[in-house]
């Protein structure tokens, strides 16, 4: 076999080099956008799976005039040690008393979709004010890093609203008490309950009554058709 001139085998070599050298850049680029692809993949995963706190104030259930604290957990992460602040600070109202402060200053975990409630106080403790609610935590309980939301929250905002009728579990709620108020004496023996029962005598009567005026009926039946009979040989 003949040999291949000199410039043949260095242009092979030329393209040999030339081959390796694009392959390492294609390996080094290919390397960057795996792991820029990899670093995003990490962040977006990081930035679905957050916490976030919030703390409102509402009208309680059972009476619009009354404000219950709720704190609510909106995110699809846990939140650990939950430090809740407003200011002006919050009052209690005359059910809770001066002597209890403020509930969930403090919370120490905070599931995904969880949320807490505890009644506040009147109205007319909260009428006219803005509060600016500071709230953090942290995502992760081993580290000290902490997340923070701060808003303003108008009580203006129920201002003009109105309920028109109970919800449906309450007006249940509320027609169990009755009926519990009404049972209650019979339960302790103050009242005996008059309870109504159907016995066989009963049905006796029943058909004895049922027979007393079948025979009226028939009696009244034939003496029509006595009647009718008088008056047909009269003609």
């Amino acid at each position: 076999m003949d040999q291949l001139p000199g410039w043949a085998n260095a242009a092979i070599a030329i393209v040999g080099a030339i081959g390796t050298l694009v392959t390492a850049v294609a390996t080094f680029f290919l390397w960057r956008v795996t792991k820029a692809l990899a670093q995003e993949t990490t962040r977006m995963a990081e930035v679905s799976a957050q916490p976030h706190v919030v703390a409102t104030l509402s009208p309680n259930r059972w009476s619009m005039i009354h404000f219950d604290l709720n704190v609510d957990n909106t995110g699809n992460a846990t939140a650990y040690d939950v430090i809740l602040a407003f200011d002006p600070p919050l009052d209690s109202g005359e059910g809770r008393g001066a002597a209890f402060e403020v509930p969930f200053q403090k919370i120490s975990v905070l599931k995904p979709g969880q949320g807490l409630s505890s009644y506040l106080c009147e109205y007319n403790l909260l009428d006219g004010k803005n509060f600016r609610v500071s709230i953090s935590w942290k995502r992760d309980a081993a580290r000290e890093e902490r997340q923070h939301n701060e808003y303003t929250l108008r009580i203006a905002d129920h201002d003009g609203t109105s309920r028109l009728g109970d919800e449906p579990l309450l007006e249940i709620a509320k027609h169990i008490g009755k009926l519990e108020a009404s049972l209650s004496p019979v339960a302790r023996g103050a009242r005996r309950a008059e309870i109504d029962v159907f016995t066989s005598l009963d049905r006796l009567r029943e058909r004895r009554t049922l027979e007393r005026k079948r025979q009226q009926w028939q009696q009244r039946q034939e003496e029509q058709r006595a009647r009718v009979l008088e008056g047909a040989q009269s003609e």
